[in-house]
C-alpha cells in the first residue's frame, strides 16, 4: 500500500533516503524556432548511472508555508519524495524528485507528482516549474508526460561542472 506523507519531525530522518542511483539512458536536444521549443532525443549508445550528492535535512520545510516536501511510503518504507517552494515568479518550484532504484516506473513519480500539483493550486501558485538537465532523458520524458512544457534552455548553467551541458526549464501553467 503507497501513502503520500507530508514531511513532519518523525520522518524528517527519510529526507536523503530516496536519492539512490539512477540511468542515464540518452540526452534531450532542444531546438528553439519560432518562439517555440521543440526536442529531440538522442538515447546513448551506453547507459550510464550516476547519484545526485548527499543532502541533509533542511528543517526550513517544517515551518515555512511557502515550502513542502511529500514522502512516498510503500508498506512503510519511504522509496520516493517530491520537495517543493514558491518561487519568486510564483510558480511552485519543484526542486526534486526522487524514486528509489526498484520502486521506478510504477506510479509513485506519477503519484508525488500529483500530490504537487495539488499543493500548488492550494495555494494560489500559477504553475509548476522544474531544472532537468539534459542528459537525463526519463526524467525529461516523465515531465512530458505530466504536461509539462520545454520553457527554457541553459548553456551556461553548469559551466563548472564539465559533466552536465545544457539546464532545461519545464513548466506546467494552471
Amino acid at each position: 500500500m503507497l501513502k503520500i506523507v507530508a514531511l513532519n519531525k518523525e520522518n524528517l530522518i527519510d529526507w536523503d533516503r530516496s536519492n539512490t542511483q539512477f540511468e542515464l539512458t540518452g540526452r534531450v536536444i532542444p531546438t528553439l524556432k519560432n518562439g517555440k521549443w521543440t526536442i529531440r532525443e538522442a538515447p546513448f549508445e551506453n547507459a550510464k548511472t550516476t547519484k545526485f550528492p548527499a543532502e541533509s535535512p533542511d528543517e526550513s520545510y517544517l515551518t515555512d508555508a511557502q515550502k513542502q516536501l511529500y514522502f512516498a511510503y510503500l508498506n512503510g518504507q519511504n522509496v520516493g519524495q517530491i520537495r517543493m517552494f514558491k518561487n519568486w515568479n510564483k510558480f511552485c518550484y519543484i526542486e526534486n524528485i526522487a524514486i528509489q532504484t526498484g520502486h521506478r516506473h510504477v506510479g509513485i513519480g506519477q503519484q508525488l507528482f500529483d500530490a504537487a500539483e495539488k499543493w500548488a493550486r492550494d495555494n494560489g501558485y500559477i504553475g509548476l516549474q522544474l531544472e532537468a538537465q539534459d542528459d537525463n532523458l526519463n526524467a525529461c520524458q516523465f515531465y512530458q508526460k505530466q504536461g509539462m512544457q520545454l520553457g527554457g534552455v541553459d548553456t551556461l548553467f553548469y559551466t563548472a561542472n564539465h559533466n552536465i551541458s545544457v539546464a532545461l526549464q519545464w513548466y506546467k501553467i494552471f
